[in-house]
């Protein structure tokens, strides 16, 4: 029948001795043996109306006979419409190459039971196997021809990895265990995505290995597409997620916000529309708890493309502003605030004050829970007050100072680098012949990897004092081409301390009115953290954090994540990825996707980004 097939169809034979089983049944007893006693005579006459037959009726023998004949079908295990796989021509080995790479990691148990019993077939044909993973962690693929028994070994062992298969690679390491061979079966169960856009070609390469036998793709059935999230802020500082696919019809599904401790934050509901490959979904969070959202992850798509996790750089902080109130309400479009603003808007919430007082000034701006906060232009502070900020930046808030004539007259204890009294500027005592550009960021900058516009100049600035630079204590973020420094932090408890020798408008340098300054204020804002909490959920009491860019040139694997989306320990083969380059990084085999850098202040690294297309 071409709608049923049998696994072990050797037990058919059975039905040959259905004829035996039949005379067995219609056996008749032996007659009784008749003995003769004369008292029975008075028996003699009563019609006895109960008749007892002498052979077993036709129906029940058929009955039995059929009982008998399902009974070897069972043992023979029937399938009903078996595929047209079953029936694969080709008397050579068996090659199953299976993509584990990250997409298959959702519906993993269904693809085992599929080379499972692609393995069971072979063996009844008495044929080799090869089980070719395309995704490892090992260098080079290491593929052996093998029996069917033996083969189910390797194919428990094989699991998704977090990262893209490479199936160029596992293609010619199964030519190679394939060398000689003819009439192969090749059975490629695929993840339903074109990684590299050489799909088409891998799969003519395994038509080609087939030699005389046959080639199968097995494809994902409708709606089980692969899916895959990415996390980014959006306008005014919501978190939105991006879901994408490669393609397929109308799909519904729920992405859930949680904190580091696995807290379930928050759901968004995305829907995708017939032949949609992304859509879009947005979380409603108060920035408090938008905070602490550190995994966004797609309920049910238990694979590390269906979660992002997140870092202090896609943190919204909340940054607190305060300048001298004199030229704020003279000029108040050529005021320091006015460029902060501009500057702050796209990835801050701005928290400002009208009070004149600066102590409640400052004390109400730290009780609405600002991780930064701006001084533009502001002298020497009272102690009251330099003890009240002092006890937040210990907590872990960050002060950030712009010059100004105010500073240039002296500071206090509560400036990254300790000022000369006056400042230098063109024609002055201290001055330089043209207006100095930048020079280029160190490596372990905050602004590492920032490029230095040749149009930024700067005509005047304050001083730090050389004498007492040296250490690591004080850091120079930027210099100017002379050497002079330009920004400089220290750390101060668990906060930092930065100084902008420049003003925060254009009236000592064109810096504000270029892109570069925005770029130099977001990498600051990422250094608060309110109540001195760390991303990853540990309090940050006892332990030295900094930005991984300004730590180190290379950030060491902290957690990763593996095929199924858990965050674990990384394993032995993860190595250390550069800090420059982890932005722009995709996730391999050396680098898994996870938190790179110190447990402090770690950087994530994803598989998918605003700018992933899935094929």
């Amino acid at each position: 029948m071409s709608g049923l097939a049998f696994l072990n169809p050797a037990l058919l034979l059975g039905l040959l001795a259905l004829p035996a089983i039949w005379w067995l049944l219609r056996t008749v007893p032996p007659a009784p043996k008749r003995v003769e006693f004369p008292a029975t005579r008075i028996l003699v006459g009563i019609d006895d109306k109960e008749k007892q037959p002498d052979r077993t009726p036709w129906w029940l023998t058929a009955i039995r006979m059929a009982a008998a004949a399902l009974m070897i079908f069972a043992l023979a295990e029937p399938v009903l419409n078996p595929t047209q796989r079953s029936a694969v021509t080709g008397t050579g080995p068996v090659a199953i190459v299976i993509d584990n790479g990250w997409a298959a990691a959702p519906r993993w148990s269904e693809r085992q039971a599929q080379m499972e019993r692609l393995i069971a077939e072979a063996e009844q044909a008495g044929r080799n196997v090869v089980i070719a993973p395309t995704a490892r962690i090992s260098r080079f693929a290491n593929l052996r021809l093998e029996a069917a028994s033996q083969a189910r070994s390797a194919s428990a062992a094989v699991q998704p990895y977090p990262h893209a298969p490479e199936r160029e690679e596992t293609v010619r390491a199964l030519s190679e265990a394939l060398k000689g061979q003819s009439s192969v079966s090749v059975f490629w169960i695929g993840d339903g995505i074109d990684h590299d856009g050489k799909a088409r070609a891998v799969a003519d390469q395994l038509a080609v290995l087939a030699r005389g036998g046959s080639a199968t793709l097995i494809e994902l059935a409708a709606g089980q597409e692969a899916l895959a999230v990415s996390a980014n802020l959006g306008q005014g500082g919501r978190l939105e997620a991006q879901v994408f696919r490669a393609d397929g019809a109308a799909r519904q599904g729920v992405i859930q916000a949680l904190s580091a401790r696995g807290q379930r934050l928050a759901e968004a509901k995305f829907e995708f529309t017939p032949g949609a490959n992304a859509t879009s979904a947005r979380f409603d969070l108060p920035l408090e708890l938008r905070n602490q959202v550190s995994r966004i992850e797609i309920a049910g798509e238990r694979s590390a493309g269906g979660v992002h996790l997140l870092d202090a750089r896609s943190q919204w902080h909340r940054v607190g502003l305060i300048a001298s109130t004199t030229r704020e309400q003279a000029q108040p479009l050529l005021a320091p605030l006015y460029y902060l603003e501009r500057a702050l808007l796209p990835f801050a919430e701005l928290a400002k004050t009208d009070d004149a007082n600066m102590l409640t000034a400052i004390d109400g701006l730290i009780k609405r829970n600002i991780s930064v906060l701006m001084l533009a232009d502001i002298g020497l502070l009272p102690k009251d007050i330099r003890d009240k900020l002092d006890q937040w930046i210990k907590k872990g808030g960050v002060l950030v100072r712009f010059a100004g004539p105010r500073l240039e007259q002296g500071g206090d204890d509560l400036i990254a680098a300790p000022l000369r009294t006056g400042g230098r500027q063109l024609g002055g005592a201290l001055s330089w012949s043209t207006p100095q550009p930048l020079a280029a960021f160190d490596d372990t900058s905050l602004f590492a990897g920032l490029p230095t516009p040749p149009e930024v100049l700067v005509s005047r600035q304050v001083l730090a004092d050389p004498a007492r630079l040296t250490g690591n204590e004080i850091k120079s973020w930027a210099r100017l081409k002379d050497g002079t420094p330009l920004v400089t932090a220290t750390k101060r408890g668990e906060g930092q301390l930065v100084l902008f020798h420049v003003t925060a408008n254009s009236d000592w340098s064109n810096l504000p009115l270029s892109g570069l300054f925005i770029d130099m204020l977001r990498r600051v804002t990422t250094l608060g953290r309110p109540g001195g909490v760390s991303l990853t959920g540990e309090t940050n009491s006892n332990q030295t954090t900094e930005t991984a860019v300004e730590t180190a040139e290379v950030l060491p694997p902290y957690q990763t994540l593996d095929g199924f989306g858990v965050l674990k320990s990384p394993p032995p083969t993860a190595q250390s990825i550069a800090a420059l380059k982890i932005a722009e990084a995709l996730p391999t085999a050396e680098n898994p996707p996870g938190y790179y850098g110190p447990q402090g202040s770690p950087r994530a690294l994803n598989l998918a980004g605003p700018k992933t297309v899935l094929k």
